[in-house]
């Protein structure tokens, strides 16, 4: 009779086992095919390049004008992200004060490398 329990017991414990090792493995392949996809995801994806560049005002020229000719809807949420940028990026802590004739660093993206 014991002969008898202990192979019930070592059956139970090697489907236990093989259901494990099942288990792991799925998990194993499933992490590897969804790093898989976004390794692939990524490459299909263009990239960008952030560049800098001296903007001279013109007469009438705003904060929110020059946001229009430079921001894109990629790398910003909204105008007043990008303006935020350009008043840090050349220091601009007070007012819109924008002199005609003035240069001012603009920051743009692109796909092309330079």
């Amino acid at each position: 009779m014991r002969s008898y329990i202990n192979i019930n017991k070592k059956k139970m414990f090697i489907a236990a086992a093989a259901f494990i090792l099942i288990l792991c493995v799925m998990t194993v392949s499933s992490v590897i095919r969804s790093h898989a996809m976004t390794r692939s995801d990524a490459a299909e994806q263009e990239v960008y390049y952030k560049y800098t560049a001296m903007y001279r005002v013109c007469a009438g020229d705003t904060l929110s004008s020059i946001a229009h000719m430079y921001m894109d809807d990629v790398h910003y949420d909204s105008e007043a992200e990008y303006i935020s940028e350009l008043r840090k990026m050349n220091q601009m802590y007070f007012g819109d004060d924008l002199k005609s004739g003035e240069l001012i660093t603009v920051c743009y993206y692109s796909t092309e490398y330079r």
